[in-house]
């Protein structure tokens, strides 16, 4: 929601299943439009949330850094992701709830050093003050399109179906002369 909409609701309701929100943004001369599947990370649901990694071309294991059970499920996350994802996808981990620095239960030296050894970035984020939120859903982006401008097949696709599009200029508006 944060990153879609930009906005925040104290009020948390579960994942069931999955849900879907999107924004367009702009990296450098192109313009992007961010699908976000948000899937239901409880376990009850993993089969439906497991068939999604096929066609994903970025992936955002977040956990809540006030949970050490969301932290822990991390791994088996991951592992799942490996199975099920194309190799071209760009996973990353996010620690959310960075704001609520009384009730941290996972240290950001515990969150890096699990994406170190997964190979894959680490971001912090708050989603309650929007902190990195934007920075790390512009970094899968980026990374998703740098893939796409070296290899064009990217996933057995072409460019043109990930509407990506060059920012072009207004064009011209024609006087009338009479």
């Amino acid at each position: 929601m944060r990153f879609a909409e930009n906005c925040f609701s104290h009020n948390y309701i579960s994942t069931i299943g999955v849900e879907c929100k999107s924004r367009t943004i702009e990296l450098g001369d192109k313009r992007v439009r961010i699908q976000l599947w948000d899937t239901a990370g409880q376990e009850r649901y993993r089969t439906i949330t497991s068939n999604f990694y096929r066609g994903s071309h970025g992936i955002a294991v977040a956990y809540d850094v006030t949970d050490r059970n969301s932290f822990n499920m991390v791994t088996s996350w991951l592992a799942e992701i490996a199975k099920n994802s194309s190799d071209n996808s760009i996973t990353v981990i996010i620690a959310n709830k960075i704001d609520m620095i009384n009730h941290r239960q996972v240290t950001e030296e515990e969150g890096r050093n699990l994406a170190e050894s997964h190979k894959l970035h680490y971001f912090e984020t708050s989603a309650k003050d929007g902190s990195g939120v934007a920075e790390a859903f512009r970094f899968m982006a980026s990374k998703i399109v740098a893939s796409m401008e070296i290899k064009p097949d990217y996933i057995k696709r072409s460019k043109e179906s990930f509407m990506i599009k060059r920012m072009e200029k207004e064009p011209a508006k024609k006087e009338k002369c009479c």
